[in-house]
């Protein structure tokens, strides 16, 4: 009885093929879907991104019409400033009135996003803007996690450096921009 001979050459081949695919998928966020889960497209997810980030130039209604009614927003370092941490949707717009004032034509660079399934785009970008109460520039380098029902954001949650918003001046000041009740 004769033994055949197994030529691992092309087994080699087929792996490193297959591995070389499935890293290039997952770098453009390409992930198999199944029917419970979805993957939000690379076009869609920049365009969700993009059209957030642009929002913050045009006023605080454009940027609530991109969230769900039921939306939570959550900023985890704002507790340290003494700002809210935690707001609904109705509680975003009072805080971006006081923020998009201090903040005008806030320019956004470096924009990355990654899709990952179950509707959930991480988002990467730097802003910039002159502080106009204080002619300081603020420069700050964000992350988010943007999770979304029926194209709508219903969950943000945004990560920066608390010590860059020191621009915006000291601690009450910082606070009264974010916190001011006569804003609603």
């Amino acid at each position: 009885m004769k033994t055949k001979k197994f030529n691992l050459i092309p087994v080699l081949m087929i792996a490193l093929f297959l591995t070389n695919m499935y890293s290039v998928q997952a770098q453009k966020g390409q992930t198999e879907t199944t029917p419970n889960t979805q993957t939000v497209s690379n076009h869609n997810q920049e365009s969700i991104v993009q059209n957030l980030l642009e929002a913050f130039n045009l006023g605080t209604e454009n940027v609530l019409e991109l969230f769900h009614e039921d939306a939570v927003i959550e900023y985890p370092y704002a507790h340290s400033l003494g700002t809210p941490s935690k707001l609904t949707k109705t509680q975003y717009g009072n805080y971006l009135k006081g923020a998009l004032e201090n903040m005008p034509d806030i320019a956004f660079s470096q924009v990355k996003s990654y899709s990952m399934q179950n509707h959930v785009i991480w988002a990467e970008f730097h802003g910039e803007v002159v502080i106009p109460s204080t002619h300081q520039l603020y420069q700050q380098d964000y992350v988010a996690r943007i999770v979304l029902k029926n194209g709508e954001i219903i969950h943000y949650k945004e990560y920066w450096n608390p010590m860059a918003v020191s621009a915006m001046g000291d601690h009450k000041e910082v606070n009264k921009m974010f916190n001011d009740k006569s804003k609603k």
